[in-house]
């Protein structure tokens, strides 16, 4: 006989995502009756869905009722079986009231390992190491085995721990950030107060100058020109430019699309597909790269010493960041000064940390604004969510058309007294009001 039973009135579902959206659905059984945990009937079919969340549902007066029951199977269960006796006992006539929720407690080990699943689910595989070398922080900082018992003392001592670790404000509140996120997701909420996050000020946005771009676009072999172009023209990221496809680019309509990769297990930030416009001599370039290419990526990865018979083209390349570099000390752009992670000046190589990949995309905002794009339009090309990100992008209004357009405007010529002589009293009343 099944050990895990319940009530024919009262049944376990799960709500579970499908491409058309979120939907209730029947749980799958073994042969002995068992319920398969995680696995559900779509159409008659089983179909795996460990993410979403268990409910149990059942009639009351007419009406269909659902109560979610969270993800551990003996509470399931037990909820179920609660249910019966509830439906019962109505069913003698006795008036039973819905019992309240109680109190549950959940080991912070075990609440911490449900997350992470869902977070590597749903989000990049760097973004699952992020989120897990964090709360890993935050249980080497805390003394206490549950969530229910985590208050604001914690959280303020987590701060203090990572800020012994060496890391600075930014880093210590967006770490902070998914520790609470986490929180809330088991129900505890509301420990900080406005002034107990970490303040800092947000650090200017490096970019490129006119003039080291073309000593470094000089001194590129032509691989290293297409690639650098494509980073600075698209505003992409790395990961982007990785997994681009020549399927992504639109060569009549002069665009490029971000889209997923699933063979390369590759997804868009935010799961959110863009499509950026180039120039024309860009989509010549590629196009004349499409014709002598075998590879669907743009930008394969190219046989090395390890693997000297590897395929072109057969993985996205991890090796832009050493090419910009290498250009960089090419063109003779390297600093002298700076010393990288490994201990390595970059007056003895191509190691300058003035030059970096995602500076291309900084680059490429920048100069959009100030050409005149409108901020909603950039926004949706970088792919951002909130256009407040893109605003950081709008400080750097230091070129020589600003100037120009300060000078002339008209609260420079109506106010500002001349520069040959000295300003005569009603211009001083004026500048005044």
């Amino acid at each position: 006989m099944p050990t895990n039973t319940y009530s024919d009135r009262v049944n376990i579902i799960k709500y579970v995502k499908l491409d058309e959206g979120w939907r209730f659905a029947p749980l799958a059984r073994k042969p002995n009756g068992n319920i398969r945990w995680d696995t559900v009937l779509i159409e008659g079919v089983e179909m795996r869905h460990p993410e979403g969340r268990y409910f149990i549902e059942w009639r009351h007066e007419g009406r269909r009722r659902r109560k979610a029951v969270g993800t551990i199977p003996s509470e399931i269960l037990a909820a179920a079986q609660r249910q019966r006796a509830i439906l019962n006992l109505r069913s003698t006539g006795v008036e039973v009231k819905e019992p309240e929720p109680s109190a549950r407690m959940t080991y912070l080990q075990d609440a911490s390992a449900k997350y992470l699943r869902d977070v590597e689910m749903n989000k990049a595989r760097s973004t699952y190491v992020h989120y897990r070398q964090t709360l890993n922080l935050f249980k080497a900082s805390l003394e206490k085995a549950t969530i229910q018992s985590v208050d604001r003392d914690d959280l303020m001592d987590f701060q203090a721990y990572l800020y012994k670790l060496g890391m600075c404000a930014r880093t210590v509140k967006n770490k902070t950030i998914i520790v609470v996120q986490f929180l809330k997701k088991f129900g505890v909420s509301g420990l900080l107060a406005d002034d107990d996050w970490p303040t800092y000020t947000e650090p200017e946005r490096e970019t490129y100058k006119a003039e080291e771009m073309q000593r470094f676009f000089n001194a590129c072999n032509h691989e290293e020109y297409i690639l650098f172009q494509f980073f600075l023209h698209t505003g992409f990221r790395d990961q982007e430019v990785r997994h681009a496809f020549f399927g992504d680019v639109d060569l009549e309509a002069g665009i490029v699309r971000v889209t997923p990769k699933p063979h390369y297990k590759f997804s868009p930030k935010g799961k959110q597909c863009r499509e950026v416009p180039i120039p024309d001599a860009l989509v010549e370039l590629l196009r004349a790269r499409w014709k002598r290419s075998s590879s669907d990526l743009i930008f394969p990865s190219r046989p090395h010493s390890k693997a000297p018979l590897i395929r072109r083209g057969g993985k996205p390349s991890d090796e832009f960041l050493e090419d910009c570099k290498a250009v960089a000390e090419r063109a003779e752009l390297n600093c002298g000064r700076c010393v990288d992670k490994q201990g390595r000046s970059c007056a003895d190589g191509p190691y300058c940390e003035r030059f970096y990949l995602h500076k291309f995309r900084h680059t490429f905002a920048t100069m959009h604004l100030q050409s005149g794009v409108d901020i909603r339009t950039v926004a949706a090309w970088l792919g951002h969510k909130n256009v407040k990100t893109t605003m950081i992008y709008l400080k750097d209004a230091r070129g020589s058309d600003i100037r120009r357009k300060v000078n002339g405007g008209l609260l420079a010529t109506a106010f500002s007294p001349s520069i040959s002589t000295e300003p005569r009293r009603g211009q001083l009343v004026a500048m005044a009001r």
